[in-house]
């Protein structure tokens, strides 16, 4: 190998070293700081994020609460409307029992406080 061929090889491994030191070793990093303003401006994001996130759990959490005293309030208005619907069919299950004279002393008394203009002795019907 010649002197020209060997210092061709130095000077290649030469510059190639310098080439790679130069790569990891450089200080350009401006792409560092645009990531870095980009990962703040993503964490300021995701930090509004988890702030809206809580409000709405919040929410949730209230409404959730609204939910249940809601469904306590139809539940007691179901055992109403079952304890009244109970009491009308007993009722009418007694009646519907009645004969036609029990039917009629029921009626009776139930509306005796209301006189008949017929009955009255100076009732312009009556003769």
């Amino acid at each position: 190998m010649s002197s020209k061929e060997r210092f061709l090889y130095i000077a290649l491994l030469f510059l190639g070293g310098f080439y790679i030191s130069f790569l990891f070793f450089s200080k350009d990093e401006d792409y560092v700081s645009d990531y870095d303003l980009k990962i703040e401006v993503l964490n300021q994001k995701i930090d509004s994020l988890h702030h809206i996130n809580d409000e709405l759990t919040f929410k949730i959490d209230t409404l959730n609460t609204q939910i249940v005293k809601l469904d306590q309030e139809i539940d007691l208005k179901d055992n109403r409307i079952n304890n009244l619907r109970y009491e009308v069919n007993t009722k009418v299950d007694a009646v519907d029992s009645f004969d036609d004279d029990e039917l009629e002393k029921f009626f009776t008394e139930r509306y005796r406080q209301y006189k008949d203009s017929i009955t009255e002795t100076h009732s312009k019907v009556s003769n």
